[in-house]
């Protein structure tokens, strides 16, 4: 039997070596601040389906917010709640041992679209640049870091990634099994943020131009399309519990929720707190830059140039006498103008709006995988002027110093900044907003005392939830408390929402002792103070 052309030995090894790596450090990691969130919101969801179907909800499992628990409803639930599920299949009781089973699970699915990224980069480059691309995705310090723990925006990326590899494939070739099956994982995406309705957009966008551009087309496919939305809207309201009782009310207010959501919480930005209700244009641009490995936004801008000089071009030829009127020639045009379309206009609409940003630009996190696909295309183009082995020998330094960042900074990579973010950039952008570093300090404490102590935490941080990651044994050792003349120790990530971090964290040297700091290149990410 003959292998499936990606199946050979390097692509074979790389995700085997990635899957590997992730199994044995996927418990490294801290929680983030959403975490114990996303859990009440699986079980809000788990005990309405349960009502839906007359069974009992699950006592305990609940939030002492109403409005909130209401409110998790509308949230796309497509992880959180078989995830709540299978927490009480296996009597997971320590919650170290549930989170934990969510950062695995988190990461298997980042994994899986890694998979469905490398198919997707293949349809349109060389084998060498489709892996070269995939090389980019896992070695992209943020996203890695974040594939074990944020069930929100990798999560959505994951999907995204999935659903745009089944929609091109049904652009590519309209049949009834693509147009079903890009219904179905377009309905997924949906299922985890509602903003991905932009894939089935571009799939109805194309068929459009399609049918204006050929006689018989509309009569020859119609049926495909109808399957297409028939399976999109079937799998996603059965995806989403919310939906059950009212699809049409309830989905036009999560998008009118979405849309017009309000977070009034201090962002410091520049080395200025900002309302998270009026960010300045240049936050999504800036995040970016600052936060990307430099050699794929230098190959991104070339590969942007590249395409718009393309589209340029094939306007300029427009005529009555081409066999075809579009703006593309052949599918892998076609493909780098989808690609081009969808981070551009992401990025445009998020400035026009006014957007509702913070945490960095995780929100944005789906429209990455757009930016290696073009930077891929930049490098394609490099790649017709240099031999294949002198391709390799031009990306492999840059490849290895990422590697090696990763490496050294491990589990830190989410502290991630490039040249471009400048010197002391603590004093100009959030370093670590979800306190993913927090498990680090009270690990070394509990590790360092041997009797239970009084800890007071300085930072906007909830501190507490990061204790459970702790071993049982351990985390019985900390307590918490609210004034600071009883606190043994005083723990602080450097993340206030309000205050000058500069000037407390200077005042913190004079009126307390260090006694441990964890860092990121000389970047202080959590510190533990003594009273001196």
């Amino acid at each position: 039997m003959k292998l499936p052309s990606f199946a050979n030995s390097t692509i074979i090894l790389i995700f085997l070596i990635f899957f590997i790596m992730g199994v044995l450090i996927y418990d490294d990691y801290g929680i983030s601040w959403d975490e114990t969130y996303h859990r009440i919101n699986g079980f809000v969801s788990l005990n309405f389906v349960r009502g839906v179907f007359s069974l009992d909800a699950y006592p305990g499992i609940e939030h002492e917010n109403k409005a909130f628990a209401e409110a998790a409803k509308s949230y796309g639930v497509l992880f959180d709640l078989p995830m709540a599920l299978i927490e009480k299949k296996l009597n997971l009781y320590d919650p170290k041992d549930y989170f934990l089973l969510r950062h695995f699970f988190n990461f298997l699915v980042f994994f899986i679209s890694s998979i469905f990224f490398y198919f997707l980069l293949n349809k349109r480059f060389s084998k060498t640049l489709s892996i070269i691309g995939l090389i980019f995705l896992i070695l992209s310090p943020r996203i890695f870091a974040e594939s074990f723990y944020n069930m929100k925006d990798i999560l959505f990326l994951s999907l995204f990634i999935i659903s745009l590899f089944y929609a091109i494939n049904f652009i590519d070739e309209l049949s009834y099994k693509n147009a079903f099956l890009s219904g179905l994982f377009c309905a997924l995406a949906i299922s985890v943020r509602v903003l991905a309705i932009i894939v089935p957009f571009i799939v109805i966008f194309f068929f459009i131009l399609s049918a204006l551009d050929k006689n018989k087309f509309l009569r020859d496919n119609i049926y495909k399309l109808i399957i297409f939305s028939f399976s999109l809207f079937i799998f996603t309201i059965l995806f989403w519990p919310y939906l059950w009782t009212d699809p049409l009310t309830n989905f036009i207010t999560t998008l009118k929720s979405m849309s017009s959501y309000q977070w009034r919480g201090g962002i410091f930005y520049l080395g200025n707190y900002i309302s998270g209700l009026n960010l300045p244009w240049h936050y999504p641009i800036v995040w970016v830059s600052v936060s990307t490995p430099i050699i794929y936004l230098l190959l991104f801008f070339l590969g942007s140039l590249l395409i718009l000089f393309k589209i340029f071009s094939n306007f300029l030829n427009l005529s009555n006498n081409n066999q075809t009127n579009n703006l593309w020639s052949g599918n892998k045009e076609r493909m780098d103008i989808i690609f081009f379309i969808i981070f551009y206009s992401t990025i445009f609409l998020v400035i026009k709006i006014n957007a509702t940003l913070y945490g960095g630009w995780r929100h944005l996190y789906f429209i990455y995988p757009c930016l290696i696909f073009v930077s891929i295309r930049g490098l394609e183009f490099i790649s017709k002027m240099l031999a294949q082995k002198y391709l390799i020998f031009f990306i492999i330094p840059f490849l290895l110093y990422t590697s090696i960042w990763m490496f050294n900074n491990h589990p830190y990579q989410f502290a991630y900044f490039n040249i471009f973010a400048g010197k002391n950039l603590q004093n100009n952008f959030e370093v670590d907003y979800w306190g993913v570093s927090n498990k680090s300090s009270l690990n070394f404490i509990a590790n360092n005392t041997s009797k239970k102590v009084s800890v007071y935490v300085l930072s906007s941080s909830p501190y507490q939830f990061s204790l459970p990651m702790l071993d049982e044994r351990e985390r019985s050792k900390i307590a918490f408390v609210s004034n600071l003349e009883n606190a043994d120790f005083l723990v602080t990530n450097h993340y206030y929402q309000k205050g000058n971090p500069i000037e407390i964290n200077k005042n913190l040297g004079k009126k307390f002792e260090l006694i441990k700091e964890f860092k990121v290149d000389d970047i202080p990410i959590n510190s533990i103070y003594k009273t001196k």
